[in-house]
């Protein structure tokens, strides 16, 4: 009889899951499972439960006290996922405990747009690469992107290259800050049926335009957000009124 080998559960893939009970938590405004309960669903150790909690205790998103239930935050989890912070969308569902999926919808080079070559302040023979993935959230679809890069020459972009790391090898240079316009929009017919919604329905639209060090403008992306997946959160540091 041959056995397999055990497979102990990682801190980060306990953490995961432990966030999907938080955001189910905080949806409920309701505490977590006990110990013993969640040891049971996620197949882990009790001492393994308490390191992987111990890191979210650290980051706020859950509270913990001796005798008491455990809470969650609802504000510093949706801190966990922030304008500022720079991360490929896989990333951030898997930070926000779900099983991410991504898929290229198109991709072609193509000549660049004329109103995206006016925001990137390029000429209008640019060749781009342009590609649009989307993003699952346990088998929901979380997002779409349209990315633009502009291209120096006739290059081959593999669309399933993280569009940073591509950034970084065509020009040389990394995209250190992006310039984020947020709104709202309505699906239309396309966008509908690749979101699996209806025509019509609210999302949320993120345009950003990737700039490097030198000041070079590397990326313009277009993008549309399922609100009730997936939510954002800036920090502003108010002025003192005195100041």
């Amino acid at each position: 009889m041959t056995y397999l080998p055990f497979s102990s559960p990682s801190v980060d893939s306990i953490q995961m899951q432990l966030l999907r009970y938080a955001r189910e938590a905080a949806a409920s405004r309701a505490p977590l499972p006990g110990e013993l309960e969640l040891t049971a669903r996620l197949g882990c150790t009790r001492q393994q439960l308490r390191n992987a909690m111990a890191g979210l205790e650290r980051q706020g998103i859950v509270r913990r006290r001796q005798g008491t239930v455990t809470t969650v935050d609802p504000i510093a989890l949706r801190m966990s996922v922030r304008l500022e912070e720079q991360f490929e969308h896989t990333d951030l569902l898997n930070r926000l405990g779900y099983r991410a999926e991504v898929d290229v919808l198109s991709s072609e080079t193509i000549t660049i747009p004329s109103h995206i070559a006016a925001l990137m302040e390029l000429p209008t023979d640019t060749l781009i690469a342009s590609a649009r993935k989307r993003w699952r959230a346990d088998g929901q679809v979380a997002m779409i992107a349209h990315n633009s890069l502009p291209l120096p020459g006739a290059i081959e972009v593999d669309p399933a290259e993280s569009i940073f790391d591509a950034i970084a090898r065509i020009h040389g240079e990394a995209v250190v800050w992006e310039v984020t316009t947020p709104g709202l929009a309505r699906l239309d017919e396309t966008l509908a049926a690749q979101f699996e919604r209806e025509v019509g329905e609210p999302v949320m639209t993120f345009e950003f335009v990737g700039i490097g060090a030198s000041g070079k403008r590397l990326l313009h992306s277009m993008e549309y957000h399922d609100p009730q997946l997936v939510s954002y959160s800036m920090v502003r540091t108010a002025r003192p009124p005195w100041a």
